[in-house]
């Protein structure tokens, strides 16, 4: 373990510094994300809702439009994060992001969701009531277990979480996934199942980098 970081640059316990941004990565990221939203979006319009997640402790979330700002940081979030990581973590993160990008997917289909929004016309501020409708216009009320707003996010994390910068991208992201419970996007469910997701894709990838990595050394 000690001979993998030292590879990387990194003394255990301590954090690299994060160099010249990587323009490709970024592009990669980017397109990767304007591919999956298509995806995303079409697979809700051939799905009917079976499940409801919502539980009483949703219910005590107060919804808040403002959120709104937070939530779409998701998207220059990832960008950002994929420009600045090494090259071998943007590469589990991106064999991660498409593993969990499937796997949302099936489960999309297995258990498809209804999560109930509030009505967009009750909302003080012209200029958030305008974008959160449109949102909700995009991305319908459907397809929200688990969340993949939040595995990216963590996923996003875990790739910066090497550098010097892990503790911001660490508080950005809690502050993206907070959002889509605020706006109401999402579940307190929906958000278990995309940490976890997170989680099992981050760790597969991870166990199977290693693995090769051995064998390659040995």
């Amino acid at each position: 373990m000690m001979r993998n970081h030292w590879l990387n640059g990194v003394h255990p316990g301590m954090h690299r510094a994060m160099g010249r941004p990587d323009y490709r990565q970024a592009l990669v990221a980017s397109l990767g994300m304007a591919l999956g939203l298509v995806i995303f979006v079409a697979a809700e319009r051939f799905v009917t809702p079976r499940y409801h997640f919502v539980t009483f402790a949703d219910d005590s979330i107060p919804f808040l439009p403002w959120f709104w700002c937070v939530y779409v940081l998701f998207f220059p979030f990832v960008v950002t994060a994929s420009a600045y990581a090494s090259s071998a973590d943007f590469r589990s993160f991106k064999a991660a992001a498409s593993l969990a990008f499937v796997v949302g997917l099936v489960c999309f289909m297995l258990f498809t969701e209804t999560v109930p929004r509030p009505d967009p016309g009750l909302i003080g501020n012209l200029f958030l009531r305008q974008r959160i409708s449109r949102l909700w216009g995009l991305d319908l009320p459907t397809n929200g277990f688990p969340s993949l707003h939040v595995a990216m996010t963590c996923l996003a994390c875990r790739m910066l979480w090497p550098t010097r910068a892990g503790w911001l991208a660490a508080g950005t992201g809690l502050l993206i996934c907070l959002s889509t419970l605020t706006i109401k996007q999402h579940t307190l469910v929906d958000v278990a199942g995309g940490v976890l997701l997170s989680l099992l894709c981050g760790g597969l990838v991870a166990k199977w980098r290693t693995t090769v990595g051995v064998r390659g050394n040995a």
